[in-house]
């Protein structure tokens, strides 16, 4: 069973977590409704201030065990405790629009003060193991993963990567949800084609490319991480990082760090990635920005995994 009639609810699943949702979310795997769930989504009141807030950013306030986001608009997203979001619509708002933001920035947000290590990145399978690519907007994580997945490799985790450690402390990466989202342009080097596919926003010409089949649904032991970075110049090169500079890699690529600020759960986030860095290598991995030489690159990123 995927919906509890008797109360309007959907169950659905998402980074290991078991989620009740009142808003339909399509993006995310089905769920068992007779199951207790980790995460409740709902509509309410959500204020446009919080009255203790210890921290106050771009559309965001944080203040003890409580986020607030605010999209004009769109909505406002209260996240508590890590298991609750409250969604206040704006009038004539888009269930596609507020999904956008609550899938992306509220949810980085309950995972943050979950204590999880949250990554702006996405992941592949390589042989029973995950492979993070990271790095910021538009430098092509999303288009990398998808290539890889043309060559026979199931996704993991589209944007936003979660990573927590085992019982035995391996450091696992868990899966999101069952698409990839991509530009036009990325969809043309890829050789898909975009009719048929749903737009991730009314006015955005980024479209959801299901994975299908190819989605991996398991956590994944991290075997390694890339920062994707381009340059002007027509090589291709791979940098191993070592030491300390490993922990500035993945400080600098926690998804909307600077919600973090106001968490208590920061001293966690650090000691998490330092045991990330500790067990899997990072290396930097730099592109053409001009003619994005993509097979050339997810080739060099195979020889490099094959080692």
């Amino acid at each position: 069973m995927t919906r509890d009639s008797s109360s309007s609810v959907f169950a659905h699943i998402a980074f290991g977590l078991r989620i009740d949702s009142a808003l339909e979310l399509p993006q995310l795997q089905l769920g068992e409704a007779d199951t207790p769930a980790d995460v409740t989504i709902e509509f309410g009141a959500v204020p446009e201030h919080l009255p203790d807030a210890l921290v106050t950013g771009v559309r965001f306030e944080s203040a003890p065990g409580q986020l607030l986001i605010r999209v004009d608009g769109i909505a406002r997203y209260l996240i508590s405790d890590g298991r609750r979001i409250v969604i206040e619509r704006a009038a004539h708002a888009q269930a596609i629009d507020i999904r956008v933001f609550l899938l992306g920035s509220a949810f980085g947000a309950l995972l943050h003060q979950r204590q999880d290590l949250v990554l702006h990145g996405s992941a592949i399978e390589w042989h029973g193991e995950a492979v993070v690519f990271m790095g910021v907007s538009g430098v092509g994580k999303s288009t990398t993963a998808t290539a890889f997945r043309k060559r026979g490799h199931s996704v993991l985790t589209d944007d936003l990567c979660v990573v927590r450690a085992a019982p035995d402390g391996r450091m696992l990466a868990f899966p999101s949800f069952p698409q990839s989202k991509l530009w036009i342009d990325s969809l043309q080097k890829l050789d898909f084609s975009p009719d048929g596919l749903t737009r991730i926003r009314e006015k955005i010409e980024k479209r959801a490319l299901p994975l299908g089949p190819d989605f991996s649904e398991h956590p994944l032991p991290v075997k390694k991480l890339y920062l994707l970075r381009s340059h002007n110049q027509a090589d291709i090169i791979l940098n191993p990082t070592e030491g300390p500079h490993k922990f500035n890699v993945l400080k600098n690529n926690t998804y909307r760090f600077g919600y973090l600020a106001g968490i208590d759960g920061k001293a966690g986030h650090f000691q998490q990635a330092l045991q990330l860095a500790q067990q899997a290598p990072i290396s930097i991995a730099i592109r053409p920005r001009h003619g994005f030489k993509l097979n050339e690159f997810v080739a060099a990123l195979e020889a490099d995994l094959s080692v």
